[in-house]
């Protein structure tokens, strides 16, 4: 599979080229980067860095970009909202207050299995408002999940429990990449490249406002297909009650740096969702939370190891994606691709245009694992499109990002996909399964609430 990946990567690329004898030379050569970084970032076959980096070099090679315009991706305040939670997320780590939240919260169950399945996917929500990286959230929960499994099993549980709490989590961290803004890097990616490309500027509450029901909603559709999918061989889970017990009361009471952190992360979500009061930005409140988290006395870890839990990666990607998005669209190929788009879509159809936008990015979304390399391809064209249509750029944009987090079939096409799959409680079919009655679910709930919803607080698709 490997070398079948490679083959086509140098191939692909190396026709690209013929792209110049049939389309105007200036798009050609855009075009041609974007299935460098297409390809490059759906196939693996290099790593991540070098294909982000390669994209700087190329479009400064070809003419489109230079090298030093691309690197003003990186001086983007969300750059540095990413550092941040990657800072903060640690910090959860050091002390374990994710871990006695989530335990927390799952001893509010008496004694139904069923009950606790919801549970789960309530604690990785709450976990969600407070760790602002998705591997992070999965990392707190997941250990106490593998122990609720095992102990489950033991009373005869069967495997039925073990799919609904894996398959919970991994499509909880799916809904909740999209529904805040801090949710997840293509979330922060989203928010500023619509205020690069369209001067619309997403709060913190707003965007949870917009997104949020879609979520909830998703949610409970969720927990309903896993008790109907993987019906409970036993109702009564005392033994799972138990453990949580037992668990809490290895944990001790709350620490010191425990409650330094809550509080912290309190005045992090407070200023966030204030923002539009006191004028302070996402990215400058979590920076300012990170870095008191490492400071001597208030703090609760030290930043040289809190340093080491930064994805460089993820925070190289970031920057070429914000190149690229700008490189399409002052090269003018983003309203190129649009016009051509045009042709075969009417004016003024919102509806039609999100479910076109919803069906190709689902599509593509087979061969990308990473949620912020397909945002980052098809985010400017979605704006273009839009602006061409004489539809809201900003409204058709937000249909694309959720439409993005639709990696519901393969373990291939997320990591909290493959953290999971790789425990073994569940198969392919498993997820594939489930997961096509959340593609099906999520359609109607994204179109219904962006068409009647949306222009009640403020988002309307024209």
């Amino acid at each position: 599979m490997k070398i079948n990946h490679t083959s086509f990567f140098y191939i692909i690329n190396l026709l690209s080229w013929l792209l110049v004898l049939v389309i105007p030379i200036e798009h050609a050569l855009m075009v041609i980067v974007l299935i460098f970084a297409f390809s490059g970032w759906a196939f693996g076959v290099w790593p991540q860095s070098i294909i982000s980096l390669g994209i700087l070099l190329y479009l400064e090679i070809l003419g489109i970009f230079t090298f030093e315009e691309g690197l003003q991706g990186y001086a983007q305040p969300f750059v540095w909202l990413l550092v941040a939670t990657f800072v903060i997320a640690a910090g959860f780590e050091e002390t374990g207050l994710g871990r006695r939240i989530a335990l927390a919260i799952l001893s509010l169950v008496k004694g139904n299995g069923a009950a606790s399945i919801g549970v789960v996917i309530l604690s990785l929500t709450v976990l969600g408002l407070l760790i602002p990286t998705g591997a992070g959230r999965i990392a707190m929960i997941l250990p106490v999940c593998i122990g609720l499994i095992e102990v489950v099993k033991a009373s005869g549980g069967g495997s039925s429990y073990a799919k609904s709490v894996l398959i919970a989590v991994t499509f909880t961290s799916s809904f909740m990449s999209f529904a805040i803004i801090t949710g997840s890097s293509s979330s922060v990616y989203a928010a500023s490249t619509i205020q690069l490309t369209t001067g619309f500027f997403w709060s913190y509450g707003y965007w949870l406002i917009v997104n949020g029901p879609i979520a909830i909603l998703m949610l409970l559709i969720l927990w309903g297909v896993l008790l109907w999918k993987f019906p409970l061989e036993k109702a009564s889970w005392s033994d799972g009650r138990a453990y949580i017990a037992l668990k809490l009361e290895e944990m001790g009471t709350i620490s010191p740096k425990e409650m330094k952190l809550f509080l912290l992360s309190i005045i992090m979500l407070t200023g966030w969702i204030t923002e539009p009061l006191h004028g302070y930005s996402v990215s400058m409140t979590a920076m300012l939370v990170a870095l008191l988290s490492c400071l001597p006395v208030v703090g609760v870890q030290k930043w040289k190891r809190a340093s080491k839990s930064i994805n460089w990666d993820v925070i190289i990607l970031f920057g070429a994606a914000y190149a690229l998005a700008e490189a399409i669209q002052t090269n003018g190929t983003a309203d190129w691709v649009a016009a051509g788009l045009v042709q075969f879509i009417p004016q003024n159809s919102p509806i039609l245009t999100a479910l076109v936008m919803i069906i190709i990015v689902s599509i593509f979304r087979f061969g990308f694992a990473n949620m912020l390399g397909i945002t980052a391809v098809f985010l400017p064209f979605s704006i273009s499109l839009a602006q061409s249509l004489s539809i809201n750029p900003v409204w058709l944009a937000q249909i694309v990002v959720i439409s993005c987090s639709i990696g519901y079939f393969l373990p291939s096409q997320s990591p909290a996909n493959l953290m999971t799959f790789a425990l073994g409680q569940y198969t392919r079919k498993d997820l594939s399964s489930v997961g096509m009655y959340l593609f099906l679910a999520i359609i109607p709930i994204t179109l219904l609430l962006a068409y009647f919803y949306w222009p009640l607080i403020g988002l309307n698709p024209n």
